[in-house]
Formats: C-alpha cells, structure tokens, sequence
C-alpha cells in the first residue's frame, strides 16, 4: 500500500505522474497496489487510475485540500493553517491501518512517500495495524530540504528510526537519512547487506509509547537503501534526431529551487546573435516573475503551461538539448528522462545527475547558481557533438527502468515480511 500527499487523477494529470509509474510497476510486478491520500476536489473518494485503486481522504475545508492537492504542502502547513495537519495526518493513518487490516497475514507493507507527512502516517498506520504490517518511509527531496530546524530534525529522525526501512531516491539522501538514523556512540543504520546483524531495539524516552508498539512491528534497527524513481519510458515515446535549430527546453514546475532564473540570466550573457530560443515547460507560481525576467533580459523564452505527461516527450523531441538548472534535487526526472530521450543535458551537479551525465559526453555539469558557468556549458554543448552520443545512448539507464524499480522495492518487501 502506497501513502502519498498527492496523487494523478488520471494518466494525464500533470501533478506527481513519477507517482503513478512508481504504482504501475510494482503492479506490473505481481504486487497488490492501493494509494491512499489526501481528497482532491477534481477527483471521487474512490477511483481507479491506470489500473491502480484510489482511496482518498477528506480533512479539510476544500480550498485546503485543493492547495494540498497542488503539491503546496508545505506552505499550506504554516502558520495557524498548521493545524490542519494533525486531522490530515489522523485520518490516513486510519484509512491506513484499514486498508492493511484487510490484508492481514500477507505480509502488508505501507510505503510512505515523503518523511513528512506520509512517512510518519505510514509508521503509525503499520503500529496500529499489527505485527505482520511493515513500513517503509521514502525520502525524496524536498521533505529533506525543509528539515532545517531542532524540531524538524527530532521528528523526522524519530520517524525515519522507527519505519521498517528507509528508502532515498539518491546516495546524497542516503548519507542525510544515515545520519538522523544514526545514534550516539557511533552506530549507524543497517544496509541491506546487515541484514543478519543483531541489533538493540530502538529507545525512545520521549515517545516510548511508541517505541513499544514499533518494537513489535520493527525489532531491529531500519534498513536503509537507494531506490531512484522509475524513468517512464512510455510516455516519452520513439527517440528521434535532434534538431539542429531546436530550443534548449526545460522542464518543471516554475518556483525558486527549480533555478529557471538563473538559465535565463545564463542565455542573456551570450552574444545577442548566438542566443538560443527557450522553451519553459510547466506552471507554478513563479511564472509571472520568470516571463518578465527574460522580458527584461531580451531572451527569447516561450512558457507552455502544464502539459500532460503523455505530451512531455513531443517537447523533449523538439530540444536541441535540455537545461536542468535546479537549485537542489532529489533525483533529477527531468535529466534521466531526457537522456532517456537521447537528449544532451547541461545541468546542475545536484541529486543524480552527477551519476547520470557524463561531462563532456551526454550533457555537461555545472555549479548552482552559477550564470556565467551555465552561460559557458550551454555555449559548449551547442557547439559541440554532444547530441551525437546522447542520442546514441538514448534508452532509459537500467537502474531506473520501472522492471529494475520494481524488482528492488519488492525484494526489500520480502526482506521485511521475514523480520
């Protein structure tokens, strides 16, 4: 079972669709797939979406599941609208603990994506459901990027040492979820390969309550393992030849962490007759703010809006290469798949991309928030014969085909289901 802070609406719903290939392979796999999530106003309280059944949760007034919805978690729980969390958090516990209630005896695992919010529903739902539910919380990103305080730091490391295993999206969260994981005196979590390791149960003097409710679900410390999100190939369609006067495209939502400021800035730095065509592709709420940035700048940039997954390969069919210039990520979809589309990529060394691109070859690397040198790397790859071999080795890299993914996450469900 899947618990998640949003989740498509259908197979054209722009909002978390790495979600929904995520669902799809484990059910491609043989596994038996329910979400559960908060309510989306555009959406029934049970539905199904490409094949995967959905349960959603209602807790809120709508104009606040409706920001929820919009993946604006984390500014919806500020200030007094906080509160809302606490029913949000209750009610997909229940919903939860329900659902693998029904399931009891076939060793139900709650997946819980995102320490925070999910990741402590999925460790309380597995507590309540009994002893054969495990929990696995999934770090992607951005919930480790907002644990910037004491608080944050004691919840999220209470949760992470409580879930049957952690799961992160890159080795950079690996080494951030390791050390909350990690206790005084110099242990350290176990990795897969510790499995037959013994270990003294988890103490907690604040939460012993739950300390001993998880001690009959977890008796050993969490596992902790990298399992990168599925690349869905079969959205980005038939690889074709880069198009010599192509615009450099990039992707995703428009607000700060994305750094489509900078790549802006980065093209205004070029030779006014050697300043390639943008194509932005995606809503947020920084568009307004971007649209008169390369007004001001004098580069030519189209904003598309939110597209449908199914049309995101026709844009990285268009590009002449992909600019990933992002202050931060978990992973970097964006760069797997546009390799995966045989598409070269200058990108920022953030998440994976450093494990994906190959500087010189595929794309080209580049510091964050860092104009000139992205001015620099996007003049080298437009001159350059990178399109050639990125498009030579256009396929998705096998360990993040949705097979491989799911091949990993169910062989750590086995793993848990015999502790």
């Amino acid at each position: 079972m899947l618990v998640a802070p949003g989740f498509p609406t259908s197979l054209d719903d722009h909002h978390k669709p790495f979600l929904l290939d995520h669902a799809r392979a484990l059910a491609s796999a043989g596994a038996e797939v329910t979400v559960v999530c908060p309510a989306h106003p555009d959406a029934p309280r049970r539905h199904v979406v490409g094949d995967i059944e959905v349960h959603r949760v209602r807790f809120a007034p709508r104009r606040i599941e409706a920001r929820v919805a919009l993946g604006e978690s984390y500014r919806v729980f500020s200030g007094l609208s906080a509160l809302w969390v606490v029913p949000m958090i209750a009610r997909l516990t229940l919903a939860a603990a329900r659902q693998a209630r029904r399931r009891s005896g076939t060793g139900a695992v709650i997946h819980g994506h995102w320490w925070f919010p999910c990741g402590l529903v999925a460790v309380a739902a597995a507590a309540l459901a009994g002893r054969q539910t495990a929990s696995v919380v999934h770090v992607h990103g951005s919930d480790a990027a907002v644990t910037t305080n004491a608080v944050h730091r004691w919840l999220a490391r209470r949760v992470l040492r409580h879930a049957s295993a952690v799961v992160t999206v890159s080795a950079q969260l690996s080494d951030w979820a390791s050390s909350l994981v990690q206790r005084r005196g110099g242990g350290r979590p176990r990795s897969r390969a510790d499995d037959g390791a013994e270990r003294p149960p988890t103490r907690s003097r604040v939460l012993q309550p739950l300390s001993d409710i998880a001690r009959a679900v977890r008796p050993s410390a969490p596992l902790l393992q990298v399992v990168s999100m599925p690349v869905g190939v079969d959205r980005l369609g038939p690889a074709t030849p880069t198009p010599a006067d192509g615009p450099i495209v990039a992707l995703g939502r428009l607000m700060a962490e994305k750094g489509f400021d900078v790549m802006i800035e980065a093209v205004a730095l070029m030779p006014p007759s050697e300043r390639p065509e943008l194509a932005i592709v995606g809503d947020g709420p920084d568009r307004v703010l971007l649209e008169a940035l390369a007004l001001r700048r004098d580069v030519k940039a189209t904003f598309t809006g939110a597209v449908a997954p199914s049309e995101v390969g026709e844009w990285y069919r268009r590009a002449r290469l992909v600019c990933v210039p992002s202050r931060r990520e978990g992973f970097g979809m964006i760069t797997a798949e546009a390799l995966a589309a045989g598409r070269p990529v200058v990108a920022t060394a953030v998440g994976a991309a450093p494990q994906l691109i190959s500087d010189g070859v595929n794309g080209c690397l580049v510091p964050t928030d860092d104009a000139d040198a992205l001015a620099e790397a996007l003049t080298k790859a437009l001159q350059s014969n990178l399109a050639a071999s990125a498009a030579s080795s256009a396929a998705a890299p096998a360990p993040f085909s949705p097979e491989a993914h799911a091949e990993a996450l169910l062989e750590l469900y086995a793993t848990l289901s015999q502790r």
